[in-house]
């Protein structure tokens, strides 16, 4: 009877570890393990400008990019499109577009609402003092994502700032980014940005895919075949005029 009695609770012993193996981290505990994944919080902060190029997939075509981002969420994308190019930016306060096959001859300011939108799309990345910069980690379900298990963190702030990533829970990095769009096409609608092909750029990990959906509904691909951190910029590019 006693042999049994401790065969039983080493079985409860082994039940309850695998339970607590099975138990997701923290929030926190995701951010920290995240950072240090892409390679730390302090590189990053050293980190003041960014630039991209690659192919955007848009309705099945390919057409090459380059997009750039700097301190001060600014942010500048110029896309060729059949001879045509296609730009947008943001200048920290108003964002603008330029579009010739759709009759936007010349740099256009979007509405205030749009410019908002930009604004949400912090230059450093949210995890990084999250809490002394106003934002808010709540853990919530995660689900599987392209047969990959997540753990899901919902990140807010005082502002309209919403989102949910979902981190891969081997790896804990987030794998797709889902969020309510605010304006224009998207409004009330669901936008999810999947994420895969994590590299090293300049000591730094980054997507080097990026795959935007509306509703299900893929929109648009991004490959980046180069990446450039701290690169000299002219501040101009972001400029209305």
């Amino acid at each position: 009877m006693r042999q049994l009695s401790v065969l039983f609770g080493l079985i409860l012993c082994f039940t309850f570890n695998l339970n607590a193996q099975k138990t997701a981290p923290s929030p926190d505990e995701i951010a920290t393990a995240y950072l240090e994944a892409i390679g730390g919080a302090e590189a990053w902060k050293e980190v003041k400008s960014m630039r991209f190029s690659g192919k955007a997939n848009m309705q099945g075509q390919d057409f090459p990019f380059v997009m750039t981002r700097a301190e001060g969420n600014k942010f500048y994308q110029e896309v060729s499109i059949m001879g045509s190019k296609m730009e947008q930016g943001f200048n920290g306060e108003t964002a603008w577009m330029l579009f010739p096959m759709q009759g936007i001859n010349e740099k256009t300011a979007m509405s205030e609402e749009e410019s908002k939108e930009f604004q949400e799309e912090e230059f450093l990345d949210v995890f990084i003092g999250y809490a002394d910069r106003g934002f808010k980690l709540e853990a919530v379900d995660g689900k599987e994502i392209e047969g990959t298990p997540t753990y899901g963190v919902r990140v807010t702030n005082e502002g309209s700032y919403d989102k949910t990533y979902y981190f891969e829970t081997e790896n804990l990095v987030p794998i797709m980014i889902s969020s309510v769009g605010k304006s224009g096409q998207t409004k009330g609608m669901t936008v999810e940005m999947y994420m895969s092909d994590y590299q090293e750029v300049d000591g730094l990990m980054m997507p080097m895919f990026m795959d935007m959906k509306i509703n299900g509904n893929s929109f648009q691909k991004l490959t980046m075949t180069k990446g450039e951190m701290n690169v000299e910029i002219d501040d101009a590019i972001f400029e209305l005029k």
